[in-house]
């Protein structure tokens, strides 16, 4: 039988971080240091899930241009298959300027480039790969492609009776009635907000909003805390997980770290509130680090700290 893998769909881009920021004020603002790193969310869940060790291959799109081979070269020489990622001429390889403060929150500026330029080989490229791929394979995808190709993914998936698992980075681009098609879904609390058009200010909140997402379709609805932790609903059922104590470097990548440690652990056949749990501690760890991708574990440290914080 066929080993299930992760199809990872969205975003590829070259982070342009600077570190050590005291305040955006106005004028010059001194930083501790600039790095050019890859980066961009469906990028990011490649290579954890595939650090983690499961079959990955992640589908995107790149410039022709120097900062596609900061994009992609770590996560070629990684051996993450980057068979579905496709180039065009039209637009340079997707930016984002991460500004780290001092505290290690973060503000991002986003230059969708290349991830938005999608022809339609590119697209038939992505749809012929998701449903060639093994039974039992997860489909995990952002809002940072074109609606369409989205369309045509999700489209393609249900076809194939894959598990469709979700990061609702634009809130405004996700439709109620869409929910219904996803296994899954992990919006922080501000793209909540969007989704719901309600505050979320407390745990109470934020657990309520997992059961409105649960009761709109979802099967596993994920809140992700300000704070760390996560509200999970399933079955109408909310739990709330704490996130451990850890000092914070960088929360770059963080919410990155929870879908693809949430995602492995559901395509090992782990149950929910247990994928959640890696969810949690996967966002954790990463903190602790600089970068997004540099940050994360390998399997091995990875479930140490797992052990650690049970």
């Amino acid at each position: 039988m066929s080993t299930p893998m992760i199809l990872s769909l969205g975003s590829i881009n070259s982070d342009l971080e600077f570190r050590g920021v005291a305040s955006l004020g106005g004028g010059t603002v001194r930083t501790a240091g600039f790095t050019e790193r890859a980066g961009g969310k469906a990028a990011n869940v490649a290579v954890f899930t595939h650090r983690l060790g499961i079959a990955t291959r992640l589908l995107g799109r790149i410039g022709n241009d120097y900062y596609a081979k900061v994009a992609t070269d770590p996560l070629r020489k990684a051996g993450v298959d980057l068979n579905g990622v496709t180039s065009t001429d039209k637009a340079q390889t997707g930016i984002a300027i991460v500004i780290v403060q001092k505290n290690g929150d973060k503000t991002m500026l986003n230059a969708s480039n290349a991830n938005m330029e999608w022809g339609s080989e590119a697209t038939a490229l992505a749809r012929d790969m998701i449903e060639a791929a093994p039974v039992n394979s997860l489909l995990v995808a952002d809002f940072e492609v074109p609606r369409n190709v989205l369309e045509i993914a999700f489209s393609s998936a249900e076809r194939r009776r894959l598990k469709i698992l979700v990061d609702p980075t634009f809130p405004e681009e996700v439709e109620l009635p869409l929910l219904e098609r996803f296994h899954a879904i992990t919006p922080n609390e501000q793209e909540a907000e969007g989704l719901l058009k309600r505050e979320i200010r407390t745990e109470d909140d934020a657990a309520e909003a997992a059961r409105a997402l649960n009761e709109r379709g979802v099967e596993i609805a994920c809140v992700k805390l300000r704070q760390g932790g996560c509200a999970v609903c399933c079955k109408g059922q909310v739990s709330m997980l704490a996130a451990p104590d850890v000092e914070v470097v960088d929360m770059t990548g963080a919410g990155d770290a929870f879908m693809g440690a949430f995602a492995a652990a559901l395509a090992e056949g782990r149950p929910p509130l247990e994928a959640a749990r890696w969810g949690v501690a996967a966002s954790s760890f990463s903190v602790g680090r600089a970068g997004a991708q540099a940050s994360y574990p390998t399997r091995e440290e990875f479930l140490r700290f797992l052990d650690s914080i049970r």
